[in-house]
């Protein structure tokens, strides 16, 4: 079997109303960006994947697709994924910080061609994995209490919430009111969206960085709240300073979701850069590498719980890797609503990927990724192909 074309596309998917994520500082989204790629064989195979691709970066995927993915990968035999993620890389370091995508459609293909999901290739460690509700914008404390309810009564077993107050007391107010809300036996996740540059702003566009000192402080005042970690609370490539945090903090330390390269995310793992390491399929490094850095993890006694941020398509395959990891827990589910809600997030699948009542996403039992492109639905929707 060998690879024969390599196709993507940009989709916008409008929201029900304007979204304003915490994270970016330009203020309201009315649509999400998203691209989808396939990757096709000479048996008729066609691996699929995709995911979030905001900022405008979805035709720069499509251009690297165009002059340097697709001439670098058609001829190979899907299954030699070291080759792929080898010549991903090379694209990675010159061309675009974020092919991983593509490797997520062989990887696709290569369950295809086996007739097996793809955490069952890799070991098969459990066929559902319990979701939280992932917030995206900052909202206050009592409607984050409010919305936190209706997640709980939809099935969620976590909540993880967007601090980006100017104070700490404000921050910490919010998480109050939602653990209040919601009793002891809900974890709470609370993320400060520090770890880049652009994402250290208010919607306003006023600086809202964080240091060290903050960071910690915040830690303790959160552990008296029993959170179940903290998540970016300073820049992503300040090694030292994320070691002496997770050293000192009372609760657990996350991070990495946009470190890239299996080398970056190795060195914060011999560091001891963080409690928890959340590297994302189709935005750190190749998906088969993932599943080995969970392994390694695994070995110094730290969990790999992948962001997955992302369209439904895109958790699809964030969700086969973290059942085949022992030392993942929990599945970042995008959820936020009446914005950020599966009709918007998951309808480019024929089916789309919900919790149950107790709050878990079973992994589909299909080949792959084990998930179908719904053609009708993102043809309308598509703004550029390749």
């Amino acid at each position: 079997m060998r690879i024969t074309d390599v196709r993507g596309r940009v989709i916008e998917m409008p929201y029900p109303r304007p979204f304003v994520p915490s994270w970016a500082p330009e203020g309201a989204h009315d649509v999400m960006s998203a691209v989808i790629v396939e990757v096709e064989t000479d048996e008729g195979i066609i691996g699929v994947s995709g995911g979030d691709m905001g900022h405008g970066t979805g035709p720069m995927l499509l251009e690297a697709i165009r002059g340097w993915i697709r001439p670098q990968l058609v001829g190979l035999d899907p299954f030699a994924t070291t080759h792929v993620a080898n010549r991903l890389r090379y694209v990675a370091e010159y061309v675009f910080p974020r092919p991983w995508v593509v490797g997520v459609a062989v990887w696709d293909a290569v369950g295809k061609a086996c007739g097996q999901p793809l955490y069952k290739l890799w070991g098969g460690h459990s066929g559902a994995v319990r979701a939280y509700a992932s917030f995206g914008e900052v909202r206050s404390a009592q409607q984050r209490a409010e919305d936190s309810l209706r997640a709980v009564e939809h099935g969620f077993q976590g909540i993880k919430l967007r601090v980006h107050s100017a104070t700490i007391a404000e921050d910490v107010a919010q998480v109050a009111a939602v653990r209040e809300a919601v009793g002891p036996d809900v974890a709470i996740m609370v993320d400060a969206n520090q770890a880049a540059a652009r994402w250290r702003y208010a919607p306003d566009g006023s600086r809202m960085i964080w240091d060290y000192d903050r960071a910690l402080a915040t830690a303790r005042e959160l552990a008296d709240l029993d959170v179940a970690w903290l998540e970016e609370p300073l820049p992503r490539h300040d090694y030292r300073a994320l070691c002496e945090l997770t050293a000192a903090a009372p609760i657990p330390i996350a991070g990495c979701e946009h470190n890239r390269g299996i080398g970056q995310l190795v060195r914060m793992l011999e560091d001891g850069c963080f409690d928890i390491f959340q590297p994302d399929a189709n935005e750190s490094e190749e998906i088969g590498a993932l599943r080995d850095f969970g392994a390694m993890a695994a070995a110094r006694q730290r969990r790999v719980i992948p962001h997955a941020w992302a369209t439904g398509l895109g958790v699809a395959g964030n969700l086969q890797l973290c059942a085949s990891l022992p030392n993942c827990d929990w599945l970042e589910y995008p959820y936020d609503p009446p914005v950020i809600v599966p009709e918007v997030f998951h309808s480019m699948l024929t089916e789309p990927l919900l919790p149950d009542s107790s709050g878990l996403v079973g992994v589909p039992d299909g080949p792959g990724l084990g998930v179908e492109l719904d053609y009708a639905a993102i043809e309308p929707l598509t703004v550029q192909q390749v």
